[in-house]
């Protein structure tokens, strides 16, 4: 090991101290040792030093979730490069507007994913490599051989990643996530679930962790980091199901999970029972999960929920562990106690600090990100003199307990993923029925919110049926936007409400409730 602050010598470490264990899984009965992950990693960061990729380059990631990806992200930190994690989901148009934003040195893609890969080299001269082999008219790169290879030292404030996640025009954002940043937030969730901060604290034989949010996503990247900084080796999928969770579950005895609430909603409305007799707890993370369904699954599985607050841009800010559960310090309806080590303020809208218990944005001190690669106005905004401003509005308790109770930003937690209004209402006007359009998130069960659109006809499009309209509506955005940011619903009003200086107000419109289109 050399880079003490490169996310690369998690790998290196666990490959020096526990080589020989097991540290990942995948759901079709392959796996990999730590020192192996290792080797391949160095592999990977070989063939991609052949195409003449180095130390601060970005190298832009569209490909399916599994193993291969585990391999890629430190494959690429080992020579100081800088994966951009895209969604798997976005289509050919999205991809584009991601690396566009990004400015990758080249694009690593799969048999999947290389039809929307052409699309986008057709109108750019980045260099496009498959790393499934034969894949009609993209270079292979050739990769799968092992090599010892250390990551290179980095500066705390050296950029390790960047993420898509939410931004205040409305807009998906890239954000810049440092290395160092990222190793203050493991530590902190290691000293709340463990009481130590430290590396490699598993037992050896400590059940693996189950990685069921996708790789591109922060939550899932962030919990692969955790598991192999703790020692415990991963499960990695492609995506969630309940079927191939029991069958996981019966594999590997799972002892925890990290979830969210879509997640559960399906495993609580399954008919199947699933094998939860080994599971001490479920950490839901994401969004906000209804209080109705976190009793049907207590109440059916007997297993607590916990909470944990935080966000991309901020690190882990707030949570509940087993421990304070045991304890009787948990509250109902919070966020979660602030964690050791989190310095939070509630500040007003002038900047100004609120009195004890007051209410105000939360604002924490974090040097987990960099701001937004393509958009230096948001990241003024979201960074001010070393505080991430994220946005929530909430309050902190006697007790050292967070409270929310709304957000600045207008942006939907739809399942999970981080849905902008304006994107969506771009996508809508540009349909021969709309004349305007907004897009609301409304409270959902399962998804937690769903996007609803409310639109403003047409002549035309208000000579039609209304469920002609709003059938092609849906199937209009299907097509143009991931499936998550796609409208579940279609209302019809003759106006907007708008403000005195013109712009349309993002109120709740009287009897809009959950439900699909």
């Amino acid at each position: 090991m050399t880079g003490a602050s490169n996310l690369a010598t998690i790998i290196e470490a666990r490959a020096a101290e526990r080589g020989d264990a097991p540290g990942l899984f995948d759901e079709n009965g392959r796996s990999w040792t730590f020192a192996q992950i290792d080797l391949l990693a160095g592999g990977v960061a070989e063939s991609l030093r052949a195409k003449g990729v180095g130390a601060g380059d970005r190298i832009a990631f569209y490909l399916t979730n599994g193993p291969d990806v585990v391999f890629f992200l430190f494959g690429a930190w080992k020579i100081g490069a800088i994966p951009v994690t895209i969604s798997s989901l976005y289509n050919a148009s999205e991809l584009a507007d991601a690396v566009h934003k990004t400015s990758p040195r080249m694009l690593l893609v799969d048999a999947r994913g290389a039809e929307a890969a052409r699309s986008v080299g057709a109108d750019t001269a980045l260099p496009i490599l498959s790393i499934d082999a034969s894949v009609a008219g993209v270079e292979t790169l050739a990769w799968g051989q092992e090599a010892r290879v250390s990551g290179p030292a980095v500066a705390d404030e050296a950029e390790a990643c960047i993420l898509f996640t939410g931004g205040t025009t409305g807009r998906p954002k890239a954000v810049s996530v440092t290395h160092g940043g990222t190793f203050g937030s493991l530590a902190r969730l290691a000293q709340a679930s463990s009481r130590s901060a430290e590396q490699g604290t598993a037992a050896p034989d400590a059940a693996p962790n189950l990685i069921a949010l996708p790789l591109f996503h922060s939550g899932g990247q962030h919990a692969l980091l955790f598991a192999f900084y703790v020692g415990r080796p991963a499960v990695v999928w492609e995506r969630f199901g309940v079927d191939r969770l029991a069958a996981l579950m019966e594999r590997f005895r799972f002892d925890n999970f990290f979830l969210l609430p879509t997640m559960v909603f399906d495993i609580v409305h399954a008919e199947r029972e699933l094998p939860f007799d080994d599971v001490k707890s479920v950490l839901v993370a994401g969004q906000a999960i209804s209080w109705t369904l976190r009793r049907e699954f207590e109440e059916r599985y007997r297993t607590p929920i916990l909470v944990n607050y935080g966000s991309t841009e901020s690190g882990h800010i707030a949570g509940w562990t087993g421990r304070d559960m045991k304890a009787g310090l948990w509250k109902p309806g919070s966020a979660g106690r602030v964690y050791d080590g989190v310095e939070l303020e509630v500040r007003a809208d002038d900047g100004s600090v609120v009195a004890d218990g007051g209410e105000g944005e939360i604002v924490v001190r974090s040097e987990l990100t960099r701001g937004y690669v393509d958009d230096a106005e948001a990241s003024a905004e979201l960074i001010r003199d070393g505080w991430v401003h994220t946005g929530d509005v909430g309050h902190v308790d006697e007790d050292g307990v967070l409270w929310l109770s709304g957000r600045k930003r207008d942006m939907i937690k739809c399942g999970g993923f981080q849905v902008w209004p304006e994107e969506i209402e771009d996508v809508l006007r540009e349909h021969p029925a709309v004349v305007d359009a907004r897009v609301l998130g409304v409270p959902d069960d399962r998804l937690g919110e769903i996007p609803v659109a409310v639109i403003v006809r047409s002549p035309e499009g208000a000579s039609r049926p209304d469920d002609d309209v709003r059938a092609e509506l849906v199937a209009f955005s299907r097509e143009r936007l991931a499936h998550f940011k796609t409208p579940r619903r279609v209302e019809f009003v003759d106006e907007l409400e708008r403000s005195e200086a013109g712009k349309v107000k993002r109120v709740a419109i009287a009897g809009l409730s959950g439900g699909d289109a």
